[in-house]
């Protein structure tokens, strides 16, 4: 089933919202929005109808098809992009923030917080991020 909002294709992966509505006395999903594309999109975290996502960045490939074999850990890392962060409203999936190209590196094995009004989350670079909500 298609999604009625799409922000354009995700050949890198993004995030869906989905919806729980009845039908014929039965709980359903139905797709209610598809993200813009985002490089190795983390979990979400929803608070306050604002879905807070990491386009992680992190390039993930393991079978290098050219030369046979697997990507090095070295490799992996020369093919990652900085992480982006996002904020989408909950029920349109519209880009609210993006930061742009302020985050320096990506990240690897981690994902975001939300406590006291900031977003958290660290980077391969071992440098730590706080993003207010207000």
């Amino acid at each position: 089933m298609p999604f009625p909002k799409s922000y354009g294709p995700t050949p890198n992966g993004g995030v869906i919202a989905l919806k729980l509505v009845e039908s014929g006395g039965k709980i359903e999903l139905k797709p209610a929005w598809a993200s813009r594309d985002m490089m190795t999109a983390e979990p979400p975290v929803i608070a306050n109808g604002v879905v807070f996502v990491l386009a992680g960045g992190e390039f993930t490939g393991q079978a290098n098809d050219a030369e046979g074999g697997l990507f090095s850990a070295e490799e992996r890392i020369k093919r990652s992009v900085p992480a982006r962060l996002y904020a989408l409203d909950a029920v349109t999936g519209k880009e609210l923030y993006s930061s742009g190209q302020q985050i320096s590196s990506f990240l690897h094995q981690a994902g975001l917080s939300v406590a006291n009004d900031k977003v958290y989350f660290g980077t391969f670079d071992g440098t730590i991020y706080c993003f207010g909500l207000k």
